[in-house]
């Protein structure tokens, strides 16, 4: 059974740190890295536009969730490419994000989950939610939180 890393990318920042850090670990490892985007549901289905009655020129729900799953996958292909990581594994998976990666990391016996963190501070994050939180309640592995400006290091 081959060792993994599941590194958690949103194209932010944060992420790149995240990416440079499982990227190193990967390699120090001989792990497989598997670069990780979540389509959340609520963002997917916010393209749909309101419920209820009336008619709509709006595509049908699958079509907005092929094209969310299509950003994904050109955005995970984006950042293999910047951080020169064309042979990583990507993965695209719809769900909550804390959930899917954890579940995803439970597929592919992962032994470490690497994500970013935005560094918002215990006060936003008890209102806004916290993928990194929430993923070290639930994960089945050690999950690695790289911390905002870990890049510049």
């Amino acid at each position: 059974m081959d060792t993994s890393i599941i590194c958690g990318v949103d194209g932010s920042a944060d992420s790149a740190a995240a990416v440079k850090a499982a990227a190193g670990m990967a390699e120090r490892l001989g792990a497989t890295l598997v670069l990780a985007h979540v389509v959340d549901y609520a963002h997917a289905l916010s393209a749909v536009g309101p419920m209820g009655g009336g008619a709509t020129s709006r595509p049908l729900l699958t079509e907005d969730f092929e094209e969310q799953e299509q950003a994904a996958e050109r955005l995970l292909a984006q950042v293999a490419v910047e951080a020169g990581l064309e042979q990583a594994e990507r993965r695209v998976v719809f769900g909550f994000a804390a959930q899917r990666l954890a579940d995803l990391a439970d597929e592919v016996h992962a032994e470490l989950i690497v994500v970013g963190s935005r560094g918002r501070g215990a006060f936003k994050a008890a209102f806004l939610g916290s993928v990194s939180t929430a993923l070290i309640g639930i994960a089945r592995c050690p999950v690695l939180v790289v911390p905002p400006g870990a890049s510049s290091s």
